[in-house]
């Protein structure tokens, strides 16, 4: 019973060579030879475990590739996805730079539009200033030649 667990038939040759033995029949050399081809034709336990290693081994790898396949496809899919969206993110950017340099340029032509709107106030104002003096002082009518920076400066002190 030991052999037996220990041992397992390849194939059924084996088999067929016992079954050619006679009882009754003195042993002789083609018992010896049985015996080995026997042996040969039997598997340990250890090889049983490693072909079952191997069957097993190759199982995984086949399902280790398809995975990295599937994995791959799926990487795929993602890269064309997001290949997608940069062309989508860089289309908006593009338009966003646009819409941009248009409000810098709104920005800048309504602060010279200021500047000239703060000059003509000035001025106005300088003016407005110049009739209160006319009026209040009875100044010439040449105060006019009074340089810019002289009428500021009375401007400033009457504010």
């Amino acid at each position: 019973m030991q052999a037996f667990d220990r041992t397992i038939p390849i194939n059924t040759s084996v088999l067929e060579q016992e079954s050619n033995f006679t009882f009754g029949s003195a042993p002789n050399s083609n018992d010896t030879s049985l015996e080995t081809t026997e042996q040969e034709n039997t598997l340990t336990v250890e090889d049983s475990r490693r072909l079952r290693r191997m069957k097993s081994n190759r199982e995984s790898a086949r399902r280790s590739r398809m995975r990295k396949r599937i994995h791959l496809e799926e990487l795929g899919i993602q890269l064309d996805q997001l290949q997608a969206q940069n062309h989508d993110l860089r289309t908006q950017l593009g338009s966003v730079l646009s819409r941009c340099s248009l409000v810098r340029q709104e920005n800048k032509r309504l602060q010279i539009e200021a500047l000239l709107f703060k000059k003509r106030l000035d001025e106005a104002q300088t003016l407005l200033l110049i009739n209160r003096l006319h009026r209040v002082n009875n100044v010439p009518q040449n105060f006019q030649a009074f340089r810019r920076g002289q009428v500021s400066a009375l401007a400033s002190l009457i504010v």
